[in-house]
């Protein structure tokens, strides 16, 4: 296998276990992907470096969430499904744009979830609608009535307006 620069790259098999503790999982799982020449699932990836590593499962799972998130954020890699990770250098950029890049679902508007609003609609009229305004707005009228507001502090005298304070608006 070799990388663009025509350099000989080692099978990650011919790793020993201590070049692994001194590689990044992301580097190691581009050489993996790059000798296995096809997409696999996240899975598979952790597990063949658990088998070369001889890892425990306590010391996989150190480094595995620095491994998912340096995933997502190399552009050397692409998800191109739920769990399943390829090497960006192998898809078009139209295969990216149909395959990969989609993220926003199409979801088909079902009659019956209309039919529950329109029941909705129904159930209040207008004659509601304008019994709860004017409910609303005994309350709030009520409320400032009930309240004792000092406006000694506002320095307001009666009569002002804004327009004595700022002009007509017309400066504006």
């Amino acid at each position: 296998m070799n990388d663009m620069k025509g350099y000989q790259i080692m099978r990650l098999d011919e790793f020993t276990k201590e070049m692994i503790d001194e590689q990044a999982f992301i580097d190691m799982a581009y050489i993996y992907l790059d000798d296995l020449e096809k997409e696999t699932d996240l899975y598979s990836i952790i597990d063949k470096f658990q088998e070369i590593g001889g890892y425990t499962e306590k010391e996989i799972e150190n480094r595995i969430l620095q491994f998912y998130t340096d995933l997502n954020t190399d552009g050397r890699f692409v998800s191109t499904e739920d769990g399943v990770w390829g090497l960006r250098k192998w898809f078009t950029v139209d295969d990216i744009n149909d395959k990969i890049a989609p993220t926003v679902h199409k979801f088909e508007v079902v009659d019956n979830d209309l039919d529950e609003f329109d029941e909705l609609d129904e159930e209040l009229d207008d004659e509601d609608i304008e019994d709860i305004d004017e409910e609303d707005d005994e309350d709030i009228d009520e409320a400032i009535d009930d309240e004792d507001i000092d406006t000694t502090d506002l320095n307001i005298d009666e009569g002002d307006t804004l327009e004595d304070d700022y002009g007509d608006g017309d400066d504006y």
